[in-house]
């Protein structure tokens, strides 16, 4: 198959080993390295969100918002899911998806990342420059901080749109993934307000129910 031995792509397991010098089969899913961790998020938001395409040997994923396309990729966006709120972390399944070179670098051109050392280009176009990572491997830029908190929420919203914004803000995945912690509640609040699929909500303190999914809070935040 094409995809077999091809420098074009990579799966999403393997690349995000080789952005932070690991080996793919040594890696225990039980104790998954921070650094590793960020780099599969961050594909698998960019997958998510469509800012790059995916594809499994059989198909391309997440084309288009069809109801047959819809319907087909049911599977992958309950993994896709489960692995952005859940941080589980499966291998066999981020070892089927297989992400395209130029779109990868294109994402670490727009976004300020440093492309993986297998893709990293030889030019870049005229007047765009590859910005080095802020240490806690999190975009140093706050545009992009607000981008990836409202793609999480965005993400949240589908599954259950009843979910009041405070506690998206105040969850881990928010908190931790989004890079919330650097942030107060209001700051983010207004940048998820945007993606908000109910733009009047009720004031006061957020109604005491049962969400459809299990959202967790960051154990760091007080109560």
């Amino acid at each position: 198959m094409f995809l077999d031995d091809n420098p074009d792509y990579q799966t999403v397991w393997q690349l995000a080993h080789i952005w932070v010098d690991a080996e793919p089969d040594e890696t225990d899913t039980s104790a998954i390295s921070p650094k590793l961790r960020e780099h599969i998020i961050r594909l698998m938001l960019a997958i998510r969100n469509r800012k790059i395409s995916a594809r499994t040997r059989k198909r391309s994923i997440f084309i288009d918002d069809s109801i047959i396309s819809l319907i087909a990729d049911i599977p992958h966006y309950l993994k896709t899911l489960n692995c952005l709120l859940k941080d589980a972390i499966n291998k066999a399944y981020l070892d089927s998806l297989y992400v395209k070179r130029e779109e990868v670098i294109d994402l670490c051109i727009r976004s300020h990342y440093d492309p993986p050392s297998c893709w990293m280009p030889k030019h870049l176009p005229d007047g765009q420059i590859i910005t080095k990572e802020a240490k806690n491997y999190r975009p140093a830029n706050e545009i992009e901080d607000r981008i990836r908190c409202q793609a999480i929420a965005s993400a949240l919203w589908e599954l259950d749109s009843t979910i009041h914004p405070i506690h998206i803000v105040r969850s881990k995945i928010i908190q931790q993934i989004g890079n919330g912690r650097t942030y107060d509640d209001e700051t983010v609040k207004e940048w998820i307000k945007n993606v908000d699929p109910q733009k009047k909500r009720k004031k006061g303190a957020p109604p005491k129910v049962q969400y459809k999914i299990e959202l967790i809070k960051d154990p760091q935040l007080e109560d």
